[in-house]
């Protein structure tokens, strides 16, 4: 099964969680924002803050569109013993939700797996940098004058003519 774009594009990774916002969950399931937020404002025993959760806003101004809550899956599910005339829409809703917050999590893995990976290339780089052989002085081919001991050919010439 594909997960349905509108759930993966609105899908957000908050406080290392995948969240659906308050907007998006009410536009699947056909009902205000408000009245979302009045039943969970209605229900605290049951939806606790680690399934629904308001955002900061901090969290707020990093988001586009500013939902005052945010759904995990299981947060989602909680709404099926609510609203029951809503509960088909519910049930068909969380796979694709899940399937999401999978393809989100293996991003996110992937994404640490590139970075450990681009730190020890770096690092390798760095040593076979460091290892490298200093360059070595260019030496001449052929005679080189400067390299016989002074005055030899002035010794051999004396040295005939004795």
């Amino acid at each position: 099964m594909s997960a349905p774009v509108e759930v993966l594009s609105r899908l957000l990774w908050i406080r290392d969680t995948a969240a659906l916002p308050d907007q998006a969950l009410a536009d699947q399931l056909g009902m205000e924002t408000s009245a979302l937020t009045a039943l969970v404002e209605a229900h605290p025993e049951r939806f606790h803050e680690s399934l629904v959760f308001p955002l900061t806003a901090e969290e707020r101004q990093k988001i586009p569109e500013a939902p005052i809550l945010a759904f995990t899956e299981a947060g989602a599910a909680l709404l099926t013993g609510l609203l029951p005339e809503k509960e088909s829409r519910l049930l068909s809703l969380l796979p694709a939700f899940a399937e999401a917050r999978h393809l989100l999590t293996t991003q996110a893995e992937l994404s640490a797996r590139v970075s450990a990976l681009e730190q020890k290339l770096e690092l390798v780089l760095k040593t076979l940098q460091d290892e490298e052989e200093p360059a070595h002085e260019e030496h001449r081919i052929g005679f080189v004058p400067e390299d016989l001991p002074r005055g030899l050919k002035a010794k051999q010439r004396t040295a005939k003519k004795d």
